[in-house]
């Protein structure tokens, strides 16, 4: 398959930013929907939490999310964590204010163009609260990587650490005299990282856990990729249920297939052919290993392993509890390095939480993870278990689990089902 020239992604990043053919995700449109209209009539808001595994399209939503509310007279601000406590750099982000520089002594030697806005002005210094408190006009605030939030303002000092958390808090419970709502997406771990910062409650509908898109949807996407992107002639039904088998709804994965297809359908002068659809499905499947590779960086192989060994006797889909991943991973590892593992697999989406139990997200990851990683020799095993193999100790628990709870696992094909009615998916279209 050789490379073309064909129309550019939205972004530089192709996988990055708003998406250029959005379908789905109408539930969560519609409640998003129903908060702005609230707060508009409450001249109030409050924060609208998106989380999910990398590559759910929780960036293209906060983009969705943005478009909706323009016509409605809010303004969208894109926010760093930085900007809730440094009111230079809230400033900049409503437009108010030049970038503040790298050091304050910077500012202080005669950097001109890097002096506060209030300060410019003659006004006193104000809070990052006082700022927002300022205006009237409803205004978005959008978060992306929240789950970075903890990390970057705890180490602050006491003052600038009361400054951020007291915004978000104020935003959070709606006392900012004006219509604000943050919308902020991150990773699974980022409902605990605002219960850190004081903010454990949530409105209802107003915390998404996004996961693959519902089928029609999924097919709609392709459809006008193939179509408008690549001009494809003739019925495009092969080439979509063929790529549609192998995405699973998942966003970052119809990219991973999307890319090669435009560049074939170019050099095929937009014909479909069989010849043609093969090339792209092991194209795709490469864009998916990458991916997978990706998400797999920072782990051991000796880690890597012990995940692997974890989900073999899990189902595709089937999800598991904290207390049974804790006691698989402590007879490998001690305490401590056993919670440092989980906490890196949450945060780098290779194991994400439905509804208070564990799961790798997408079916195609767990495969993967499972047939690499999984099937090593005897002598590979840890020594730790005294009487049986880690396979059997394992399985028992999850029979025993399965008695005990009437817990059955879940068939591939129920997956995205399952994720669209529980939480918060789309059936309607």
């Amino acid at each position: 398959m050789r490379k073309s020239r064909r129309p550019g992604p939205v972004t530089a990043a192709f996988d990055r930013g708003r998406a250029k053919y959005f379908h789905g995700r109408k539930r969560i449109l519609r409640d998003f929907n129903e908060l702005v209209e609230r707060a508009t009539q409450a001249d109030s808001g409050t924060t609208f939490l998106i989380q999910g595994a990398p590559g759910a399209g929780k960036t293209a939503l906060l983009c969705k999310c943005g478009e909706l509310v323009k016509d409605l007279g809010w303004k969208t601000i894109e926010v760093n964590p930085r900007a809730l406590w440094n009111s230079d750099e809230l400033l900049h982000s409503l437009g108010l204010g030049k970038r503040p520089g790298v050091t304050e002594a910077s500012a202080e030697v005669g950097a001109g163009s890097l002096v506060r806005a209030d300060i410019k002005s003659g006004l006193p210094a104000r809070t990052t609260l006082e700022i927002l408190r300022g205006g009237d006009d409803p205004l978005l605030l959008r978060l992306d990587e929240a789950q970075m939030l903890q990390t970057t303002i705890s180490p602050l000092p006491p003052d600038q650490y009361g400054i951020a958390t007291g915004l978000l808090n104020a935003i959070h419970n709606g006392r900012l005299d004006r219509p604000v709502i943050l919308i902020a997406a991150g990773l699974g771990p980022t409902t605990k990282t605002f219960e850190s910062l004081g903010i454990s409650r949530f409105a209802k509908r107003c915390r998404v856990e996004l996961g693959a898109l519902g089928k029609e949807a999924e097919r709609a996407v392709l459809r006008d990729w193939l179509t408008e992107d690549g001009k494809a002639t003739g019925d495009t039904t092969a080439w979509i249920d063929a790529i549609a088998k192998e995405t699973h709804g998942w966003p970052q994965h119809i990219l991973s297939y999307v890319e090669p297809a435009l560049d074939q359908l170019h050099a095929d002068k937009t014909v479909m052919t069989a010849e043609g659809l093969n090339a792209v499905l092991e194209a795709g499947r490469a864009g998916r290993t990458a991916y997978y590779k990706q998400r797999a960086e920072g782990f051991p192989e000796e880690e890597r392993q012990s995940l692997a060994r974890l989900f073999s006797e899990i189902s595709v889909g089937e999800s598991v509890q904290l207390r049974e991943i804790m006691s698989f991973l402590i007879q490998e590892y001690s305490q401590d390095k056993a919670d440092a593992l989980f906490r890196r697999a949450e945060e780098k989406g290779i194991i994400d939480q439905r509804d208070g139990r564990y799961v790798i997200p997408i079916p195609s990851m767990h495969d993967w993870l499972v047939s690499n990683y999984a099937r090593i020799q005897e002598k590979e095993m840890s020594s730790k278990l005294i009487g049986q193999s880690q396979d059997q100790s394992f399985s028992s628990m999850v029979t025993k689990r399965n008695l005990d709870q009437g817990i059955s696992a879940q068939p591939l094909g129920q997956l995205r089902d399952v994720e669209e009615r529980d939480s918060g998916m789309d059936l309607e279209r």
